[in-house]
């Protein structure tokens, strides 16, 4: 796995995440420019679905906000779809059922985790639950000769799975490497059969994971299965041992820029092991 591409993923991801958090009800992003690597990306549509969240935040939107398509501005071929997951560990928690159905847009293709399989069904390109099928349009959006980074994390890093599966098998592509998955903190999505076929479908699939991190633990092993190629990351001694902060988008980048010895990575507010403060002699 190329650690820059990794972690320019996860920092499209990580824009999603900035623009919907501050804005607290669904947006549409398109137009907005964020850059990667020094390069520049303009969002040409903004990604709406049912996000099944429990409101345990206090906050509950039935249809928000999820991702972004973004193409490269000196580039038409260059294109990143992010997705960004729930606001916390807990309301992915509650996103999940766990209950295995069949995969709708790629017949015979297995069974997938049901709440995971209803979200993704639920996209739009457009803030409405009732807009149709979104995946037959995003085919138009795509020069023949794009090439499509597919980008989650955590729950979005399942309909990132799914939504790279359904391009590369339904897609009119030509050429088998034109759409890449990177996905971080994932959790697996779906059975032995499922897990075969994707694998051969997206010959560039990668899951980057932190082996504390709870989420890409689940759902439970033997029914369901991870896919493509695993990168394991380990925090540094620096990281607080904390279900949310093993979780946190940030710090998969500071783990990610550690690799390569990347600064301006740093670990997330309230997840950086800090020292005892030394009491002073009075005299």
């Amino acid at each position: 796995m190329n650690v820059q591409l990794a972690i320019n993923a996860g920092l499209a991801v990580q824009f999603v995440y900035d623009r919907c958090e501050s804005a607290g009800a669904p947006i549409d992003l398109t137009g907005e420019i964020f850059p990667i690597g020094g390069t520049s990306y303009r969002v040409t549509n903004t990604l709406f679905a049912n996000d099944l969240a429990t409101g345990i935040s206090g906050r509950f939107q039935e249809f928000n906000t999820i991702g972004v398509i973004a193409g490269n501005t000196l580039d038409p071929t260059d294109i990143y779809i992010a997705i960004r997951g729930t606001s916390n560990v807990w309301e992915w928690i509650q996103d999940c059922k766990f209950l295995p159905k069949p995969f709708p847009r790629v017949p015979g293709s297995g069974y997938t985790e049901d709440g995971f399989t209803d979200m993704y069904l639920s996209m739009s390109m457009t803030p409405n639950p009732h807009a149709g099928s979104f995946i037959d349009d995003l085919y138009a959006l795509f020069p023949p000769n794009a090439k499509v980074t597919v980008a989650g994390h955590s729950l979005g890093a399942s309909l990132a799975t799914l939504l790279a599966f359904d391009l590369a098998a339904n897609s009119p592509f030509r050429d088998t490497s034109a759409v890449s998955l990177y996905t971080l903190a994932s959790p697996r999505v779906g059975d032995l059969s499922f897990m075969q076929l994707f694998n051969h479908v997206v010959g560039n699939a990668y899951r980057i994971h932190n082996r504390l991190d709870i989420v890409t633990k689940t759902p439970p092993p033997l029914l369901y299965f991870h896919v493509g190629d695993e990168t394991e990351l380990i925090p540094s001694k620096d990281m607080k041992f904390d279900l949310l902060c093993e979780h946190h988008l940030p710090n998969y980048l500071n783990m990610l820029a550690s690799v390569l010895d990347l600064p301006g990575y740093p670990i997330s507010p309230g997840c950086s092991r800090t020292p005892p403060a030394v009491a002073q002699e009075i005299t």
